[in-house]
């Protein structure tokens, strides 16, 4: 997956660590600083316009899927261009796919210069909305809803090409949590699956969407106690309700490559079929003209 991708969040306290760096300045170049509205907007030189920008951009983010408007707090942004300044603010500890880091605790986005930043400002601006709503959530529910307000629809794709659903082996929840974590071939795989997983239960929610579900979230602190609450389901069942949805959804997919192998097979044994026919007629032409002598015809004389 390419840096434009959208990681996982990374734990709190590392918030503390990209202040540390942007303070004291990297590769020897101070930061600078941009104001507009509730966001500071930290960058390097050069990159005066694109901070400006991605900081207007962020001032007027929101309202969020399923949540009110929330009382506006300071945003810190911090631009990067190259990927080495990117790894130095968040300290290595994303992935080499990353693009983009929220840290909730401080409020601060990390943003690099590749592939689409609005689109990952979005995103990682959706998961600090919905850390404020509700602090303990798991992360393919956080990464999924992100997506979700981000309206990343292209992450569905994913689901069109993803071999597990073909063989009908889902994940659960548990197992989404863990390939979001994993290299970029796996993760590519997972967000499309934590997506379609928040996309059901805003379906499920029907005309209050989402709203109920982060709300018993936040007021109970579990999101297991917030599903029972809202849907009158266990997580386990939730899951199981979540697969047959997809199931039901990309199922065409299952047989669609019923058919595929099917024909595959058939034109294999069709093939040799052919060629054991056409050596054996080969076979049966060269015993005929064994011993065989043609005369040389005479010319035949004018009458």
């Amino acid at each position: 997956m390419p840096r434009g991708a959208r990681p996982g969040r990374p734990g709190a306290g590392a918030s503390s660590l990209v202040i540390f760096a942007v303070s004291v300045g990297l590769s020897f170049q101070q930061p600078a600083t941009v104001r507009v509205g509730r966001v500071e907007a930290v960058y390097w030189q050069g990159d005066e316009a694109a901070a400006t920008a991605l900081a207007e951009f962020a001032d007027r983010a929101g309202p969020w899927p399923g949540m009110p408007a929330l009382d506006s707090a300071p945003i810190r942004l911090i631009v990067t261009r190259s990927a080495e300044r990117f790894d130095s603010v968040t300290r290595g500890r994303l992935p080499s796919w990353s693009g983009g880091a929220a840290f909730p605790r401080s409020n601060t986005v990390v943003i690099m210069l590749a592939g689409d930043p609005f689109g990952t400002l979005a995103h990682e601006l959706a998961h600090l909305a919905l850390h404020r709503a509700a602090a303990r959530l798991p992360l393919w529910f956080a990464e999924g809803y992100a997506a979700r307000a981000a309206q990343e629809w292209g992450r569905l794709d994913a689901l069109g090409l993803n071999w597990a659903l073909m063989t009908g082996d889902i994940p659960s929840f548990g197992r989404l949590n863990a390939e979001l974590r994993s290299g970029p071939t796996h993760a590519r795989a997972a967000y499309a699956l934590a997506t379609a997983a928040v996309l059901f239960l805003e379906r499920l929610g029907r005309e209050r969407g989402l709203g109920p579900l982060i709300a018993n979230a936040g007021a109970t602190g579990s999101f297991e106690r917030a599903v029972r609450r809202t849907h009158l389901v266990t997580l386990d069942q939730l899951e199981a309700m979540w697969h047959r949805d997809i199931r039901a959804r990309y199922g065409w997919l299952r047989i669609f490559t019923s058919f595929a192998l099917f024909w595959s097979v058939t034109a294999v044994v069709v093939g040799v079929v052919w060629a054991r026919r056409r050596r054996r007629d080969r076979d049966r032409k060269a015993l005929l003209d064994e011993g065989w002598v043609i005369p040389p015809e005479e010319p035949q004389n004018p009458a």
